[in-house]
């Protein structure tokens, strides 16, 4: 059990570690962008394309840290209705429905990928290969999988899943 509790923990930081790193050198790159453009009239041309590539890898590895501490948005006015134990049953239907979700996007996603990989796609500027792009669906769903499933074993030891509330 402590070798889960390790590489969960390892990977909450080398989650937020990414996110921090990428959403500095996105607002640096485009500051300097923007001062290249108006300042010197030399954009950097690559820029504005990397930072998108980059803000949808954000998208997909912010979605499994959301996923972590029970962020995602969702309806909770059965929850009031219910008991502890409907409570906790629905939780776990909850679950199992992300989880079916997740497994049918990492599929899917990952056979996009492979074909624009198998098309040899380059990015417009950069000249990258566009799979790059694409494997962040995949990687980031696979990541939210990951943290669902865990939330199904903390469930079934008895121990409480942490889940913000944004609004009362």
């Amino acid at each position: 059990m402590n070798f889960l509790k390790w590489l969960n923990d390892a990977s909450d930081k080398v989650e937020k570690g990414f996110l921090a790193g990428t959403i500095i050198f996105t607002s640096l790159l485009l500051f300097v962008n923007v001062v290249m453009r108006y300042v010197f009239m030399m954009p950097i041309f690559w820029a504005e394309e990397l930072v998108r590539y980059l803000m949808v890898w954000m998208v997909f590895i912010g979605s499994s840290q959301v996923t972590s501490w029970g962020g995602h948005i969702g309806v909770d006015i059965l929850p009031r209705f219910l008991s502890k134990r409907g409570n906790l049953i629905l939780a776990f239907a909850v679950n199992l429905v992300c989880i079916a979700f997740c497994c049918v996007l990492v599929y899917y996603s990952y056979i996009q990928m492979n074909r624009v990989k198998i098309a040899q796609q380059v990015s417009p500027a950069l000249e990258i290969p566009m799979w790059l792009a694409y494997a962040a669906i995949p990687t980031g769903t696979l990541l939210m999988l990951i943290r669902y499933i865990q939330q199904i074993f903390l469930r079934l030891q008895g121990k409480t899943v942490e889940v913000v509330e944004v609004l009362d």
